[in-house]
């Protein structure tokens, strides 16, 4: 499990060293050498848990591993998002402030598609394993020809009904998979828009902040509108819980 900001900070050596110089100043020096220590200590623990790179690394590590259809994408996802973070932390402060937008939907959006996709990882999951462990197609091939066979009212009805139930089930995973398609599409979709993204940004960021401003506002309504369409797959997403055999 990933440490968190703030035990990173705390054992930090600058911040160890800190800590242990305050201690031995206020017992060899001066009392008040202790207290001031401390609050400098305080400063450099907190400047440390708040920087943007350590929380950034810290979220990334923290996420639980997808299906493998859609951590290779994620993954791809993730470099563009650091990418653009570290183009944006080497940009003059002034210009940083005005494309901060751009990286705040940056973050977001990655945190939404995250989140659809370890909600599919169970569908794809499922899809997995039913595909392994079960005959389907082979199950209906072997009732319908029994059902051509059979003249029995009995025997009719029985295959009738064991028909049905695996028309559903079949019905049911192709509608998973349908959906499991569309949602890697969209990801390939935000893969190139994220990617293209990753050199408009370091375009603006060589520009003065008057330059770069009316450029942000449609690098910050393609990253909304990306996000509304995964708002919209996640409305319509497929549980586990109306999956076959649930």
């Amino acid at each position: 499990m990933p440490r968190s900001p703030w035990l990173i900070a705390l054992i930090h050596p600058l911040n160890l060293v800190m800590i242990m110089l305050a201690i031995v100043a206020g017992l060899l020096s001066a009392w008040w050498l202790f207290p001031l220590g401390m609050l400098l200590w305080v400063v450099m623990v907190v400047g440390v848990a708040r920087d943007p790179s350590l929380r950034l690394n810290q979220r990334i590590l923290s996420r639980a591993p997808l299906a493998q259809r859609f951590q290779r994408h994620f993954d791809r996802i993730t470099r563009a998002q650091v990418n653009i973070f570290n183009i944006l932390a080497t940009t003059p402060s002034a210009t940083r402030r005005v494309l901060a937008p751009v990286q705040t939907e940056v973050d977001a959006l990655v945190e939404q598609v995250y989140s659809l996709c370890w909600r599919m990882t169970a569908l794809e999951n499922y899809r997995l394993v039913t595909q392994a462990q079960s005959h389907l197609q082979t199950d209906l091939e072997h009732v319908n020809r029994a059902l051509a066979q059979t003249t029995d009212p009995v025997l009719r009805r029985e295959y009738e009904e064991s028909r049905q139930a695996l028309v559903t089930r079949l019905s049911k995973l192709e509608a998973v998979a349908r959906q499991l398609d569309r949602v890697e599409a969209q990801l390939l979709s935000l893969i190139s828009e994220m990617e293209s993204m990753i050199a408009e940004v370091a375009r603006l960021q060589a520009l003065k902040p008057q330059e770069a401003q009316p450029r942000v506002g449609p690098l910050v309504n393609a990253l909304r509108q990306q996000a509304r369409e995964l708002e919209g797959f996640e409305k319509e997403v497929i549980t586990v819980d109306e999956a076959p055999g649930r």
